[in-house]
C-alpha cells in the first residue's frame, strides 16, 4: 500500500474542505496555523479542479547558475590581475628604473612574464567562453538576468573596480603632491584606470540594460577585450620566448652548470678533496698533475657526478694549456652576458673557459 504524499495529503484536505463550502482564505489560514509554507498552499489551491500542473519557471538561481557565475567572475579577475601584471612588467621593461637596473637581468624579466603569461592564456578563453554561455541562456530566460548570484557577484565586482579607481586617482594625486611623477609611474596608474574603469563601465551597464538591449556593448567590449589580450599574448612571447628558444636557453645554462662541475673536480684532483684544509699557495711538488682526459676526471671523482656531454649528447672539450691551465669548450646556442660572475659569461657557438690551477676557488 503507497503512503501518501505531503503534498496529495494537502490537496486531499482542500477537496474535502471546499466540498464543505470552506472558502479559500479560510483554508489558507488553516494550514498556515499548522505550519504549512505559504508557496504550498498556493499551489495546492492553485492546482485544484485544473487537469493541467501549475508550470514552474526556469530555475534563475541554482547551484548550477552559481556554479557558471562564479566561473565566469574567477576568470575575470584572474584575466585582470594577469593583464595588470604583464602592463607592469613591459612598463618595466620599457622604462628602466636607473636604481634597480643593474639588478634585473634578461632571464629574470622572462621569468616575471611567463607566470601572468600562463594564467592569461588559459583564463582568458574560460572567461570568454562561460560568459558568452551566460549571455545567451539569459537571452533565452530574461529571469536568469536577475539571478541573486550574478547580481551579488556584480556589485561585488563593481564594488573592487570602484576601489581601486579611487586609490588609483589618490596615488595620483599624492604623487603630485609629493613631486614624485615618472612617466614609468604615469603609465602604470594609467592602466590600473583604464582596466578597472572598463570592468566598471561594462557591468554597470550591462546591470542597467535588458539583456536584449545589450548587443551592442558586448560586441565592442568583447572585440575590443580579445584585440588588446591577444596582442599583449604576442608581446610576452616575443619578450618571453617560445618554448623552443627557452629549452635552448636551459640547455646552455645546464652547459655551463657540467661546466663549472667538471672545473671543481679537477681542482680537486690536483689539489685534492681536502684542498680546503690545505695552505694555499702549496708548493709544486704537493700537487697532482692535471688529468688528462674528462673520462679520467668523471672516473677518480666521487663526491660528486661529472657529466662529460652536454644536453645534446656531444661530449665537451677539455684540453691541457700547460702545466697549471685547462680549458673546457662547448657550443652554446645565445650569448649570455648577464652572470653574476662575468667569467662564465659568453657568446653564441663555441666557446672555452680557461682555468688557472693557481687559483684554488672558481670564479
Amino acid at each position: 500500500m503507497n503512503k501518501a504524499t505531503p503534498q496529495s495529503s494537502l490537496e486531499s484536505f482542500i477537496a474535502h474542505a471546499r466540498s464543505k463550502d470552506m472558502d479559500h482564505q479560510t483554508i489558507r489560514m488553516l494550514l498556515l496555523s499548522a505550519g504549512w509554507k505559504e508557496h504550498d498552499i498556493a499551489l495546492a489551491i492553485g492546482a485544484e479542479g485544473l487537469d493541467v500542473a501549475v508550470p514552474v519557471p526556469p530555475d534563475s538561481g541554482g547551484a548550477r547558475d552559481a556554479f557558471f557565475h562564479l566561473l565566469a567572475f574567477a576568470g575575470l579577475y584572474t584575466t585582470v590581475i594577469s593583464f595588470v601584471l604583464l602592463a607592469f612588467t613591459y612598463i618595466n621593461r620599457w622604462f628602466p628604473d636607473a636604481a634597480l637596473e643593474r639588478y634585473v637581468t634578461d632571464e629574470s624579466f622572462r621569468s616575471s612574464v611567463r607566470w601572468p603569461l600562463a594564467a592569461l592564456i588559459v583564463a582568458f578563453p574560460i572567461f570568454l567562453w562561460i560568459t558568452r554561455l551566460l549571455l545567451r541562456e539569459m537571452r533565452a530566460h530574461s529571469e536568469k538576468q536577475s539571478s541573486g548570484v550574478r547580481r551579488w557577484l556584480t556589485y561585488l565586482t563593481l564594488f573592487v573596480a570602484a576601489s581601486v579607481l579611487t586609490g588609483d586617482l589618490i596615488t595620483i594625486v599624492f604623487s603630485l603632491l609629493s613631486g614624485d611623477v615618472t612617466v614609468r609611474f604615469l603609465c602604470k596608474v594609467t592602466t590600473v584606470f583604464l582596466v578597472a574603469g572598463g570592468v566598471f563601465t561594462y557591468y554597470f551597464s550591462a546591470l542597467r540594460k535588458p539583456v536584449h538591449e545589450q548587443g551592442n556593448l558586448h560586441r565592442s567590449y568583447g572585440f575590443g577585450t580579445i584585440a588588446i589580450v591577444t596582442l599583449t599574448i604576442i608581446y610576452g612571447f616575443f619578450m618571453a620566448g617560445s618554448p623552443g628558444t627557452e629549452r635552448l636557453r636551459k640547455m646552455d645554462a645546464q652547459r655551463v652548470s657540467d661546466i663549472r662541475i667538471i672545473a671543481d673536480a679537477t681542482l680537486s684532483i690536483v689539489y685534492g678533496n681536502d684542498r680546503w684544509s690545505k695552505p694555499f699557495p702549496m708548493p709544486v711538488s704537493s700537487v697532482n698533475p692535471l688529468p688528462g682526459t674528462l673520462e679520467e676526471i668523471a672516473t677518480v671523482t666521487v663526491n660528486q657526478r661529472v657529466s662529460i656531454t652536454d644536453p645534446e649528447g656531444i661530449t665537451y672539450k677539455y684540453r691541457i694549456d700547460d702545466r697549471t691551465h685547462f680549458s673546457v669548450c662547448s657550443t652554446f646556442n645565445f650569448e649570455d652576458k648577464e652572470q653574476y660572475a662575468p667569467f662564465w659569461n659568453h657568446p653564441a657557438g663555441e666557446h672555452c673557459f680557461v682555468f688557472d690551477t693557481g687559483e684554488m676557488n672558481l670564479p
